[in-house]
């Protein structure tokens, strides 16, 4: 019966190495939900685990108990063929955790990476606004002595200077891949 029992946790642990494998092609493919379904793995996971744990110990009282409750010899390698397999499993179960550990880490790294480059993004384009609001500021002070104000091109140097400075601040944040 424990043997049998055991037995069919390999097709579980089958299962569960089918849905890391998907869980693994889609971490990278930026889908809102592989957090949700690596979460959900991990918990199905550490339930398991604690179904097969204390397997392994029973079965070495078992084995340990078999002169004492007058266990038949025949049986004991049975027991250690029941225990090796729980132990396999056990080590089975705990890389399935370590694997689904790491990939919550990566999806947390791929998460962070993402808003760190919306950040950029932010950051840049308010940097490119904040220049000619600047320039529209001072000019806009209404001043009686500014430089440009009685010149006739004032006015188009002003927003040629606004544009110019737009101009480069988009170059300089373009070539470092902010925008």
């Amino acid at each position: 019966l424990l043997d049998a029992v055991v037995d069919e946790y390999e097709p579980i642990l089958v299962e569960l190495d089918e849905d890391l494998d998907e869980i693994e092609e889609n971490l990278f493919s930026g889908d809102e939900k592989s957090s949700q379904r690596i979460y959900e793995l991990f918990n199905e996971v550490v339930k398991f685990q604690r179904a097969t744990r204390p397997l392994n110990y029973m079965m070495e009282l078992l084995m340990r108990g078999a002169q004492k409750y007058g266990t038949p010899e025949t049986l004991l390698p049975r027991f250690r063929d029941v225990k090796d397999h729980a132990i396999r499993a056990t080590d089975h179960l705990d890389g399935l955790r370590a694997a689904l550990q790491n990939a919550l880490t990566v999806e947390a790294t791929l998460v962070a990476q993402d808003q760190n480059d919306a950040m950029k993004k932010m950051s840049a384009w308010a940097a490119i606004l904040i220049a000619p609001t600047i320039i529209a500021g001072i000019y806009g002070m209404n001043f009686q002595h500014m430089p440009e104000l009685d010149l006739s091109w004032g006015y188009y140097g002003a927003l040629g200077l606004m544009v110019a400075v737009c101009t480069v601040l988009w170059g300089v944040f373009k070539k470092k891949d902010w925008l």
